[in-house]
């Protein structure tokens, strides 16, 4: 069990701080592991349900529990969005992979109910920080050619 009662105070990840001003940065930092740790846990989980094979009791579970971390971390992410940092690289991609993942299981029959709530707002606020940055990195203009082409493959086949 990841122990994050255990951090001294000042570390303390239960703050609901969401403007990067007054944010502290190692908290800042120190979730973002965090959720790095969660999805490498449930990533095996979202995997074999995406690729629509059995589950079941626990597996769908941590399903959930990896889906709606994919949410929390452009959650968590959002308020370093629009501002040049040193974790901007990092944060287009890890959130765009959360984006991917979001739609993946929501093209899988199996999973379209498991969606955690906010599912589509996540996705939508990565697709606004890719067109913020499209000018500036062709990696973020093509992300967003890309979501936005599964967006519509997934809009018409509702």
């Amino acid at each position: 069990m990841i122990r994050i009662h255990s951090l001294p105070p000042a570390l303390r990840l239960n703050s609901n701080e969401h403007d990067l001003a007054e944010c502290d940065v190692l908290k800042l930092i120190l979730t973002g592991h965090l959720l790095d740790c969660y999805e490498v846990m449930y990533w095996p989980f979202v995997v074999e349900a995406v690729n629509g094979n059995s589950r079941g009791g626990d597996a769908d579970t941590f399903v959930r529990k990896g889906l709606r971390m994919c949410v929390e971390r452009i959650d968590k992410n959002e308020s370093g969005f629009y501002h040049r940092h040193h974790g901007i690289w990092l944060t287009l991609r890890s959130c765009t992979r959360s984006a991917l993942v979001l739609l993946a299981a929501r093209n899988s029959p199996e999973l379209c109910l498991s969606m955690p709530p906010d599912w589509e707002t996540a996705i939508e606020k990565v697709m606004a920080m890719l067109r913020f940055w499209q000018a500036e990195s062709r990696d973020a203009r093509d992300r967003l050619s890309i979501l936005e082409a599964l967006l519509r493959k997934e809009i018409g086949n509702s």
